[in-house]
């Protein structure tokens, strides 16, 4: 009985005998290769192959080469007298070559070339052979084995990982082909894709794929043209080079939207390679599903059916193995270090520990490199929930958590493994890196759709806590959720909470201006706890800043009810982006009545030089980037009534007074004389409370934190 592998030659060369036989007893002489030497053949309707011959001797080591100068695609096959296969090899664009073959015994051996696509080539399609042969080398004599002296060694405390092989799927050549068949007994309209080893992906959108795949007819996606009479979507590889590996098997129901149907379908998918079939592959869905499976095409021409079931998008949470084991076998991931991986249909997932801190920011990037890979990358917290995952990073098969902010200390587990997980079909190796902050929004945002431009600027917590973002651009204008638009282009496209309306997902607020509309100049960023909305939980928020699609600042902080935050940016007129540091800086009532810490300020040393002011005089300055303020004092008696202002005369400048009693407390201060209508500042009639000095702070909103710049005058008076 022929082996597996003879019947599947035996398949392959049968059909050429009749053509193949007569030549090679006309002219014996001129199929027998010799070293060196190069024969030209021809491939043609009349020559669909061409079979040469040699002898040789057991351990004799040899080199075939076919090659064609107008870049056929080719086939070498190399059989010992009784057909068995000693090697063979396919290239569908080139040369093909045979390296280094050792031959297994003195014989005689053929070599068969013909197309490597299983098609008729043109008349006149001429390839070159070459032939070498090296003679093979007795065995040597046996010798004593000298036993080596062995030192004691100190056993590591941590085994190194093993670098994982590299996923390569070969080739094998077929006589009709690779037939898919999916059919189905309704109007429902079906849709059948079928994922490649290498990479391909064919579909009624992708029809053809690099390695040969083509799709046959979209059926019942028309309304009018609808049939229940055993619709059928085929994907075929035809005759020829077939990668071997595992290709992925996707049913999709998707009603119409004119003629849309809502019964469960029934169908089944077949799966033909030559004359091997597998049993065939039945389900039952409902619109809106995904059913997946797989089928291996093994190097020795073998089919075999992989697992399958429904795979819809609430299953990317579901994880591909028991928490206890997902833990247990959890490899630590060093940050900034890369670490490479393999998934295959025996192993589909890979898992890595780390020690994250809270409010922390992690990004997780898992890149496909072989293969068919369509990854999925899941984030696990320290209590065993499922907090972020992605199967599509960029709208590719790679996937990313950018930005996440870890709520608490402790152990995170991330698991690698692909679409579908276990039932899944896609293979190759993965790149997997874990990184802190990376130069995009976080994935919570991103999973919006909101619309993207040239500033962007995203506010994300985590309870049902109203956070107002406001953001300040170039010209003095603020966008928030009572002016969502501004002159500038400045835009609100999220808002999240507002009013305590609670978000269905995790709460975002977003502001951008749309691309183009790129305004130089200073960016003040604004976050306002305004109502904790019923939820006494702890808020943490993440606020993140691009600018021309790079980043530009991420900041977290844990605001109590009423804090204001407040941190800036400046554009430069080159697009040069400098961002400052951020912090809170008082505290807003829900009227607006709002309450200033200058204590943000670090007045140190400054007190000493601070500039004497007398009742009726007016100063000049100026509060810049690296001056934020000035500091003024008087002599003030118990009862004294008192006004100081502070007017923007020159730049941007949003002035802020403070008044500190002799003892150093702060106890008087003002952003708006007139809130609404003017950013000049002014402490008016105020009856000072003891005999001493008292200290005047000119600065700017914001303080430490703020980042208008500009020339003001300063005037004090005592009315009594």
């Amino acid at each position: 009985m022929l082996g597996r592998s003879n019947r599947y030659l035996m398949r392959l060369i049968v059909p050429l005998i009749a053509v193949l036989y007569a030549p090679l007893v006309l002219a014996q002489d001129a199929r027998i290769l010799e070293p060196g030497v190069t024969v030209t053949g021809t491939l043609d309707s009349d020559n669909v192959a061409q079979v040469y011959t040699f002898d040789g001797n057991a351990d004799d080591v040899v080199t075939l080469n076919a090659s064609s100068a107008t870049g056929l695609g080719l086939a070498l096959l190399l059989t010992d007298s009784t057909g068995e296969t000693v090697a063979q090899g396919f290239e569908t664009n080139g040369a093909t070559t045979l390296e280094n073959v050792v031959l297994p015994e003195t014989d005689t051996y053929f070599v068969t070339v013909l197309s490597a696509l299983g098609v008729t080539l043109p008349a006149g399609s001429m390839f070159d052979l070459d032939f070498e042969l090296v003679e093979g080398t007795p065995a040597p004599e046996a010798t004593t084995a000298v036993e080596p002296t062995v030192e004691p060694t100190t056993e590591p405390t941590v085994a190194a990982t093993a670098t994982p092989e590299v996923f390569e799927p070969g080739q094998i050549l077929t006589v009709n082909g690779l037939q898919i068949a999916l059919e189905w007994g309704s109007l429902a309209n079906l849709d059948l894709e079928v994922r490649d080893p290498v990479g391909g992906s064919v579909y009624f959108d992708t029809p053809t794929v690099p390695s040969g795949g083509q799709f046959g007819v979209n059926v019942n996606s028309v309304c009018d043209t609808r049939t229940a009479e055993s619709p059928t979507e085929q994907v075929v590889w035809p005759a020829g080079a077939l990668p071997t590996g595992s290709y992925e098997l996707l049913v999709y129901y998707q009603p119409l939207e004119d003629c849309p149907t809502t019964d469960p379908a029934n169908f089944t998918v077949t799966v033909q390679l030559d004359d091997e079939i597998v049993d065939s592959i039945q389900g039952n869905m409902l619109p809106g599903e995904t059913f997946l499976s797989s089928v291996i095409v093994g190097a020795d021409g073998s089919l075999t059916a992989g697992a399958s079931g429904l795979y819809n998008d609430a299953d990317i949470n579901s994880l591909p193995a028991p928490l206890a084991t997902l833990t247990v076998d959890a490899q630590p991931i060093t940050r900034d270090v890369a670490i490479t991986g393999l998934i295959t249909n025996d192993l589909f997932y890979d898992a890595y520990s780390f020690e994250g801190q809270a409010n922390e920011l992690i990004s997780i990037d898992m890149s496909a490199t072989t293969g068919s890979l369509d990854t999925l990358v899941q984030l696990i917290d320290t209590a065993g929930n499922v907090i972020a995952n992605d199967d599509r990073a960029d709208g590719v098969t790679d996937s990313a958590i950018l930005n996440y902010r870890l709520l608490s200390a402790g152990t995170y587990t991330i698991v690698a493994t692909r679409y579908g997980k276990e039932i899944g079909g896609t293979e190759g190796n993965y790149t997997i890196l874990l990184t802190g902050p990376t130069g995009d929004l976080p994935t919570e945002v991103l999973e919006l759709g909101l619309p993207r431009g040239d500033v962007e600027i995203a506010l994300q917590w985590n309870t049902n806590a109203d956070l107002q973002l406001l953001v300040r651009d170039p010209r003095g204008d603020s966008v928030f959720d009572d002016t969502p638009t501004v002159p500038s282009g400045g835009r609100l496209a999220a808002a999240g909470n507002v009013n305590c309306n609670i978000s269905q997902t995790s709460p975002v607020s977003y502001v951008y201006w749309p691309e183009g509309l790129l305004v130089a100049g200073l960016y003040e960023v604004e976050v306002w706890y305004q109502n904790p909305c019923n939820d006494t939980r702890p808020v943490n928020f993440a606020l993140n800043v691009l600018v021309d699609g790079s980043p530009v600042l991420t900041q977290t902080a844990q605001p109590t009810t009423n804090e204001v935050y407040l941190t800036s940016f400046v554009v430069g007129v080159d697009g040069q982006v400098q961002a400052s540091e951020g912090g809170f800086i008082g505290t807003r009532q829900q009227g607006g009545t709002q309450t200033l810490d200058s204590s943000t300020l670090d007045l140190g040393t400054e007190l000493a030089n601070a500039q004497v002011i007398v009742s009726g005089q007016t100063v000049n300055d100026n509060i810049t980037n690296d001056d934020k303020f000035d500091l003024y004092t008087f002599e003030g008696e118990v009862g004294d009534v008192v006004t100081i202002s502070m007017v923007a005369t020159a730049g941007r400048l949003d002035t802020v007074l403070f008044l500190l009693d002799p003892n150093g407390f702060q106890i008087a201060d003002n952003d708006d004389a007139v809130v609404g209508e003017s950013t000049d500042s002014l402490i008016s009639e105020f009856t000072l409370p003891e005999d001493g000095e008292y200290t005047i702070i000119a600065t700017h909103f914001g303080m430490q934190f703020g980042g208008t710049t500009g020339a003001y005058d300063l005037a004090f008076s005592r009315l009594n």
